[in-house]
């Protein structure tokens, strides 16, 4: 293991563990009585109301974003009148939109009796809000702005006609590549938890790991999720499969986590190019969820005649556990995932019995299935 590194993030330890947060209720409804006898009705648009100004959230740390506010604070704290005259914004404005930051506990502030409020960022934000750091989601606020807003607005189309072509076959989502840019760079956050929960996977199945291993990343995005595998395990090796204007990205990044040495991107069409044989390792991150059910078939059995006899297949995706059970985190998320992706351009949270009967179609077979914060670890292998 690389000197330096926390082994259970492949990544440099800080100094103390951040605070965590729970994204915090808007509406306390300890105080709600039964009004009336209308209690439940009122409890009921009490909780949808607080659903619906969600869009507070995105819409003030977008603006900020816009605004420049948040490489400003970046520089040290400074009062609202001092941010306003760096943002070339209004004073007035800018201490509200700084409050509701302060409210959604993006900035701290701070207050004193002969003086303004002073704004901060915490540490722990910076790498989150500013464009460099690895796990910035500047990509991903830049998204919502070139696309997903307009989409949301338009769910109730996407509903009415579904994602189909001019002949009525249900397409494959066909992000384009600019914004499939933007995104694959602001999703580098879910990689740490499903790479550990990965690691223990191994452990559970008593899978080799203290060998070489060729790793195949199909789709790799900026490489993140092979990148962190061989930072955790050194005899082993990658090929990421990218289309030609995301390669740079993870080139970079593999340079950057000291890793350029074995990781290695092929500009490839994995839908058209073979993808070799005898691989150890296939890693499909946030893939499956773009597909249909047939395509979904076509990957699999490309993955049995590219893989070794005892490899694995790893599928890190939004799936959902059963139809009518939607108590779990993850099962809920994934099904919200599947709206979002309705509204976007196309995809699904596929159920894991799904997943199950393409696996025995293709002579695969499920191995374990674990559960990380946003997505579940299917871990597949030969029937």
């Amino acid at each position: 293991m690389t000197p330096g590194v926390n082994t259970s993030a492949g990544l440099e330890a800080d100094d103390a563990p951040a605070p965590e947060h729970n994204i915090r209720p808007l509406v306390d409804t300890a105080l709600l009585s039964d009004w009336r006898g209308g209690g439940k009705v009122v409890h009921s648009a009490h909780r949808i109301y607080e659903h619906l100004i969600s869009l507070w959230a995105p819409g003030a740390i977008e603006a900020a974003h816009d605004l420049g506010v948040f490489a400003k604070l970046s520089t040290g704290p400074m009062t609202s009148d001092q941010l306003a005259e760096a943002c070339q914004a209004n004073r007035r404005a800018m201490r509200v939109l700084m409050d509701g930051l302060y409210a959604y506990d993006i900035v701290e502030r701070s207050s004193a009796d002969d003086g303004p409020a002073v704004y901060r960022m915490p540490e722990e934000m910076r790498e989150c809000l500013l464009p460099d750091g690895l796990f910035s989601l500047v990509g991903k606020i830049e998204y919502d702005r070139q696309l997903a807003w307009r989409s949301w607005r338009n769910l109730a189309d996407a509903v009415r006609h579904d994602n189909r072509d001019e002949v009525g076959e249900l397409q494959l989502n066909q992000i384009d590549e600019h914004n499939y840019a933007s995104l694959v760079r602001g999703i580098n956050f879910w990689a740490p938890p499903v790479v550990e929960a990965l690691r223990g996977g191994f452990e559970t199945l008593d899978w080799p790991t203290d060998r070489p291993a060729s790793v195949l990343d199909i789709g790799c995005g900026t490489g993140l999720y092979s990148q962190l595998l061989l930072r955790q395990f050194e005899q082993w090796r990658a090929t990421g499969l990218e289309a030609p204007h995301i390669a740079p990205i993870a080139e970079e990044q593999a340079g950057r986590l000291g890793v350029a040495d074995r990781f290695e991107v092929q500009v490839r069409d994995f839908w058209t190019e073979s993808w070799g044989s005898g691989h150890d390792l296939l890693l499909f991150v946030n893939i499956f969820h773009l597909q249909t059910p047939e395509s979904a078939r076509e990957l699999l059995h490309k993955s049995k005649q590219a893989l070794s006899e005892n490899g694995v297949i790893c599928i890190a995706d939004h799936l959902v556990t059963g139809e009518q059970d939607a108590k779990s985190v993850q099962d809920r998320f994934a099904m919200l995932f599947a709206v979002s992706m309705l509204a976007t351009g196309g995809g699904d949270a596929f159920l894991v019995d799904e997943y199950d009967g393409w696996l025995a179609e293709t002579g695969l077979r499920r191995l374990a299935l674990l559960d990380t914060p946003m997505h579940r670890i299917l871990l597949a292998g030969h029937a």
